[in-house]
């Protein structure tokens, strides 16, 4: 039978430093300018060095909620031209012919910056602090009265050398989502701050992958370092994330209102967000799955990275490894955090297919008898150790796709009819919740969705469709015209790996 899941394919990425291969004229012949001059004032000082950002100085005062945004690290990075900037896009759109990412008229300037938030919170005790670095971007022509846009990216392995804070903006054009959505965003006027989540630096407990308290904190106190970084405040403030990052700017959300934040939450827009049952990665680890290390590495890094970090942000024995049979735990941390984003050897090494290397109970109990066949699912198996605890693993995932917030902000989500990720079943899956969270009487938050039929997982945020989303975030904040009707997805649609979808493909027993 076909995988449950699919991969996402991503590839390391070039990291500050590696340099900007794009001028290549003589020195005899006058090239345009690619940097902007001084970058403006903050109000903070930012006479760090890049590298300073990604150590925790000492002597910062004890951590608790008032502290959540302080920023304790602030670097002047990286500035493009207008000129620049299109040179980069022309870039993707060459090299990348689906991602159509047009022009722009406004260069930017950035900065690294280092911030405190909290994780998780515990089943017993408080949140420990969590620290995040972020890129701030600052337009060279602003757009009057634009919300702050805080930008989730989606997913990049969880090893401290892969957090997308550490990318050149200016280097040489990869295979990447990230670097179209944050030129674009900030080349329309908007300031811009991308966090890299808490965990990734600092030597800290790994980033929560797809943990949605985790990644909420993170994404919410961005305002709140966004409001100690910046001279003036804008009173709004738009979520914009992908993928992973949709699923985060969506937790966001939902803990809005108990988590606080600084500005209103005017808007989200979540491009192609993975907000199915969470249960999709304990049914990925069974024979059902059809995963091998072989041919699957993301899609098996990705269910390792969310049972581990699971594990450990919840205070599981062995620190989140005892889904991993005794023999490979080791083995099995160092193939998510021990240097490479996606490191193949280290996975095969690991067995042939992830019951070859994760705990039998786990696999039997929770990933085949509970969410491999989730119209018959029994999730009432609870041995003694939280590998195979079918309940308390549900638990999770419920946790994990919290419920919208009715009375939060207009939510945008954009899907894509080449999405072999978050394809048609999988979206359904994610309707199907939105609709019951918001059907209690008195609910204001909608949901709108547009589908762009000729996209596909990654090429949708590099094609942020025309300018749609940029004038659907500046109408939020009162300073643009709503872009209006777009086309809403139907089903069944057929996704580019041929998959049909009818109806919620995995109808979920956490809903």
């Amino acid at each position: 039978m076909k995988s449950l899941i699919y991969p996402l394919l991503l590839v390391p990425f070039c990291f500050l430093g590696c340099g900007n291969g794009s001028n290549n004229g003589s020195a005899d012949m006058a090239m345009p300018p690619t940097t902007l001059g001084p970058a403006p004032a903050l109000a903070v000082a930012c006479t760090d060095k890049v590298s300073d950002v990604y150590t925790l100085p000492s002597g910062l005062p004890a951590m608790d909620m008032t502290h959540r945004g302080d920023v304790f690290h602030c670097a002047v990075s990286e500035s493009l031209t207008a000129g620049k900037v299109n040179s980069q896009l022309m870039g993707y759109d060459a090299t990348f012919p689906n991602a159509q990412v047009g022009s722009v008229t406004s260069g930017f300037w950035t900065y690294r910056v280092g911030y405190r938030t909290l994780r998780n919170t515990p089943k017993t005790g408080s949140p420990a602090e969590g620290d995040s670095a972020a890129v701030l971007l600052i337009p060279e022509k602003p757009l009057a009265g634009a919300p702050l846009v805080v930008f989730a990216h989606g997913s990049v392995g969880i090893a401290p050398k892969c957090a997308p804070s550490l990318l050149d903006l200016s280097g040489p054009v990869q295979d990447l989502d990230y670097p179209v959505s944050l030129m674009r965003l900030a080349s329309y006027g908007f300031t811009v701050i991308a966090p890299d989540y808490a965990g990734f630096q600092y030597d800290q407990s790994p980033p929560g992958y797809f943990n949605a308290e985790d990644e909420a904190h993170s994404v919410l106190d961005a305002t709140r370092a966004a409001a100690n970084l910046l001279t003036t405040m804008p009173d709004k403030v738009v979520l914009v994330g992908h993928s992973q990052g949709g699923h985060a700017v969506i937790s966001a959300q939902s803990y809005a209102k108990s988590y606080g934040m600084k500005g209103t939450l005017a808007g989200i827009a979540a491009f192609a967000p993975l907000y199915n049952s969470m249960s999709i990665w304990a049914a990925a680890t069974t024979g059902a799955g059809g995963l091998k290390t072989s041919t699957d590495v993301s899609a098996i890094l990705y269910t390792m990275e969310y049972v581990y970090t699971a594990g450990v942000l919840r205070g599981d024995p062995n620190g989140g490894l005892s889904v991993f049979q005794a023999a490979k735990q080791q083995a099995a941390k160092d193939t998510m955090l021990g240097g490479e984003c996606y490191d193949q050897t280290k996975l095969e090494a690991l067995g042939a297919t992830p019951s070859d290397f994760y705990d039998m109970n786990y696999v039997q109990n929770v990933g085949l008898n509970c969410a491999a066949t989730p119209l018959g699912a029994d999730c009432t198996q609870a041995p003694s150790t939280p590998a195979g605890d079918a309940p308390l693993w549900l638990s999770r995932w419920q946790e994990d796709r919290p419920a919208l917030d009715p009375m939060g902000g207009p939510i945008l989500i954009w899907l894509g009819g080449q999405d072999a990720s978050d394809r048609p079943g999988f979206a359904e899956c994610a309707r199907e919740k939105w609709t019951k969270d918001l059907a209690a009487a008195g609910s204001t938050t909608t949901v709108k969705y547009c589908f762009d039929a000729m996209a596909a997982h990654r090429d949708i945020i590099r094609r942020m469709p025309g300018d749609y989303v940029n004038q659907w975030i500046a109408a939020r904040a009162g300073v643009g015209t709503d872009p209006g009707a777009c086309p809403d997805f139907t089903l069944p649609w057929t996704d580019v790996s041929g998959v049909t979808g009818s109806m919620c493909e995995t109808p979920p027993n956490d809903l």
